[in-house]
């Protein structure tokens, strides 16, 4: 045996154990290719398994729960969030609508029906491959990392006499001996493990190793790496292997990298395109009107992505003759000036003239509207100009109640036509005054032109819209006066007067609009000279609603703010709220801060280098 050295040599490896060995030759690549153990590729293919199918299989289950709940109630729930009752709309046109909706989400299409198929064939075969897996360990036995273990490289019990281990020694040296294998290369590398089986079991300080070290050569290096299959460490394999590595890593990776990258960078956070987001706000300015919207929501991109076919032309050409545009156009791009004439349509409620691929194309814009209106709204908030802001929100609930920049307001309820209108403007003249009317009063306006059905819908819309109520008032937090420069609160509360503390409102009155959409209420605190301190978006659906506006006090003196609440479904429920305050300068009113006597007594304390250098904070 050759001496160890106490010192490293060129040519040897240090053991992490604290001994050495020679160098490693082509020998050892070959040694550990033959008792490479395939256990450890099976333990590590199970784990990586086992973090992608778990997450993934609790998103199937949470997906398939909802598909299951969209199934039996479709978009319109039972319940909101909170757990209240949602309270429907009762008419005709809106109970279909619901239906139709739930029965929508129940129906499979043919691309989720194969999106469907594909996940669950895929998530069979990773669970049937992790069991399989697991199966395997448990039948083969493999339940640990093979180890170096003399007994079983010769061939014999562990209650064998020297004479067997020899006998079986003599035998297996023979079969693999170097010289009678030479078209084997891994039988020298065999014959090196039975000899070293050999010394263990019968040379006491080889033995002493083996007990000690798990080798009969003492302390060996550790060596740690990834549990991987036979199969990828053959040299034979490694040219493929080499060009696969190369493939994912040049070609898979950023190619995903760039795919994600593009559409992402294409949209901003809330869903809009940023060429729409620059397009509005090159566009949009301080004196934006409600007319110059459909202009507006018709050139921006999500709408200049609608398809432009040959015969939409002739389908045009039959609409605009029965449209009224209220502002001259823009842009004269074709794609522009098709959906500007759809928008007009829908507005003045022109379905009928629009041919099935216009109405088609019609509802695809209604749908991307919703999305483009609520940046349009932000836009105008971000740069504080109310009126502006209120333009769009006035556009926005024109969508979905299909209104005319001029037309009245009491064309939401159902069944209503012109000459109804102008029936009822002798008692009300909006939307809140017809609503404020008693049944019994309605009833006598519209009896004579309507038919009991008809007259059961318009109740059942009262019932559904209802009064709201609007409370509001200012302070400051702990404090009793308001001072130039105090954070003050404006506390607002949004009553549905209509529904119980246990209900909630559903989906907006809205036949016309091609999907179900809930209230939402923006609350903007204005002051003097139409300028936005502050705004909330609400989309609470319970009976009543309740939210916080902050806003920092600048000047002293009287001052009034305004809040408004404005409903982007129905036209006619907006609240305002006029707010008066007395502001005090600083001089009128000094501000005291109490101190706690735990602060003072904290400030006696001495700091952390008034101990090191041991002062006396008591004398000072």
């Amino acid at each position: 045996r050759r001496p160890r050295s106490t010192s490293a040599a060129p040519g040897r490896c240090i053991d992490m154990s604290g001994g050495f060995r020679d160098s490693f030759t082509k020998d050892d690549a070959k040694e550990d290719l033959l008792g490479y153990d395939d256990t450890a590729s099976y333990y590590f293919a199970i784990t990586l398994l086992i973090c992608v199918a778990v997450p993934w299989s609790c998103a199937i289950i949470c997906s398939a729960a909802s598909r299951f709940q969209a199934a039996s109630q479709g978009h319109a729930p039972r319940t909101n969030s909170s757990g209240c009752r949602v309270h429907y709309c009762a008419t005709a046109v809106m109970v279909a609508k619901v239906e139709d909706t739930q029965r929508r989400a129940r129906s499979w299409t043919r691309a989720s029906a194969c999106c469907w198929m594909l996940k669950a064939l895929v998530f069979v075969m990773l669970w049937a491959t992790i069991c399989g897996m697991v199966c395997y360990l448990r039948t083969s036995g493999k339940k640990d990392i093979n180890k170096f273990d003399p007994f079983a490289l010769l061939g014999v019990t562990a209650e064998a006499s020297s004479t067997q281990i020899k006998r079986a020694y003599r035998k297996l040296t023979l079969t693999f001996h170097p010289d009678k294998n030479r078209d084997d290369p891994l039988a020298a590398s065999k014959f090196i493990q039975i000899t070293k089986a050999h010394a263990a079991l019968t040379d006491e300080h080889a033995r002493r190793n083996w007990e000690r070290y798990g080798n009969p050569d003492g302390p060996q290096i550790t060596k740690v790496g990834i549990g991987l299959p036979h199969f990828l460490l053959q040299k034979e394999n490694s040219l493929l292997i080499l060009c696969m590595s190369f493939f994912v890593i040049i070609m898979v990776v950023p190619t995903s990298f760039l795919c994600y990258y593009s559409s992402a960078r294409n949209r901003a956070a809330n869903g809009v395109l940023i060429e729409t987001l620059q397009f509005l706000g090159c566009y949009i300015n301080e004196s934006t009107q409600m007319e110059m919207c459909p202009e507006i929501l018709a050139a921006c991109a999500e709408s200049r992505s609608m398809p432009l076919r040959p015969t939409d032309n002739e389908h045009i050409q039959r609409l605009a003759g029965h449209v009224v545009e209220h502002k001259r156009r823009s842009f004269s791009l074709p794609i522009v000036m098709k959906n500007q004439y759809i928008v007009w349509a829908h507005l003045q409620r022109r379905h009928d003239l629009m041919s099935p691929e216009l109405r088609r194309d019609c509802d695809e814009i209604l749908r991307r509207s919703m999305i483009v209106t609520q940046a349009m709204i932000e836009v105008a908030c971000m740069r504080e100009w109310f009126a502006a802001a209120r333009a769009m929100i006035d556009f926005r609930r024109a969508v979905v109640q299909a209104l005319d920049v001029r037309s009245s307001e009491l064309l939401q309820v159902p069944h209503f036509s012109d000459e109804h209108v102008v029936v009822c403007c002798r008692d009300c003249s909006g939307l809140t005054d017809f609503l404020a009317l008693g049944a019994d009063r309605r009833r006598a306006l519209l009896g004579a032109t309507m038919s009991p059905a008809q007259l059961a819908d318009v109740e059942a819309f009262c019932s559904h819209v209802g009064e709201v109520e609007l409370r509001a008032a200012i302070d400051v937090e702990d404090e009793s006066e308001i001072v130039v420069g105090d954070v003050a609160t404006c506390h607002a509360v949004l009553a549905r007067t209509h529904l119980r503390r246990d209900e909630a409102i559903g989906p907006a009155s809205a036949p016309l609009f091609p999907e179900l959409k809930l209230e939402e209420w923006w609350f903007f605190l204005v002051e003097e000279g139409e300028r936005i301190l502050h705004f909330e978006r609400s989309l609470h659906t319970d009976s009543r609603i309740e939210i916080e506006l902050r806003f920092q006090v600048t000047r002293p003196g009287r001052r009034t703010v305004a809040l408004h609440a404005l409903c982007d479904a129905y036209a006619g429920l907006d609240r305002r709220v006029d707010l008066a305050f007395q502001a005090l300068s600083e001089g009128e009113h000094r501000r005291e801060y109490p101190l706690h006597e735990d602060d003072v007594q904290l400030d006696l304390q001495p700091t952390l280098f008034q101990q090191w250098m041991g002062a006396d904070v008591s004398r000072t």
